[in-house]
């Protein structure tokens, strides 16, 4: 089995709007409903994750509702351990407030090793860099708490890997970091983020480079609207 996972549990601090940002409107069509016609051509089933508090706004079939506020990390495992995941199923794992070429879809699936692989975008001063280190795992570093970075790649917040083997690096990462009272206690909060499971963990995973991919990405309104202006995002 192939799966996809749109995510749209996040609270959305940066994005002012009483709609999630997976429902704002892009041409005609929500990004949600742009992103799963894209990924149901590669996938055999794919499901939106919402959040208790969200779950009103998402009228989709396929729906797995979590409780939130724990970081993305542990959505993912949340959303992966409602099914039945067999050690031979692989999927995609997106965000449900970006906008993605099928094209990517269909590379990472024709071009899939077994592990996991993370499309990347490189730009100047990007606030997530992913570097790989000599082991074939990756490094990321979040230039928004403090570290210093001035170019690299940035995720693209699409992933492909076999989904067995990263529930085993979740539960693996979520061991690590939990205190005597079950609260994660990390560097970046009281939460388990999902990028920082490859450097917790020896989870291999292979970095699929996009230097010329146009990056439709916005955290508010006017930020969309400005991009609207200028590019036909389809």
């Amino acid at each position: 089995m192939v799966y996809g996972f749109i995510i749209c549990a996040g609270r959305q601090s940066r994005f002012k709007s009483e709609t999630p940002k997976a429902l704002v409107n892009v041409n005609g069509k929500t990004l949600l409903q742009i992103n799963n016609e894209a990924l149901s051509a590669y996938c055999d089933k794919v499901y939106v994750v919402c959040s208790v508090e969200n779950q009103s706004y998402f009228n989709c079939k396929n729906k797995i509702v979590i409780k939130s506020g724990k970081g993305s990390g542990d959505a993912v495992w949340q959303a992966l351990e409602t099914l039945n995941i067999q050690p031979k199923d692989s999927g995609f794992i997106m965000w449900g407030d970006s906008l993605q070429s099928a094209s990517i879809f269909s590379y990472l699936k024709e071009n899939y090793k077994g592990q996991a692989m993370i499309p990347c975008v490189y730009e100047e001063n990007p606030y997530v860099q992913i570097k790989k280190k000599d082991n074939n795992s990756v490094l990321v570093k979040f230039s928004k708490f403090g570290e210093p970075i001035t170019a690299g790649f940035h995720d693209l917040s699409v992933f492909y890997c076999e989904l067995h083997q990263l529930i085993t690096k979740l539960r693996e990462f979520s061991n690590k970091i939990k205190n005597a009272k079950g609260n994660y206690i990390h560097k970046h909060g009281n939460e388990m983020e999902f990028l920082d499971v490859f450097n917790e963990t020896d989870i291999k995973a292979e970095i699929f480079e996009l230097k010329h991919y146009q990056d439709f990405s916005f955290n508010t309104i006017e930020q969309l609207n400005e991009l609207l202006e200028t590019h036909t995002v389809s």
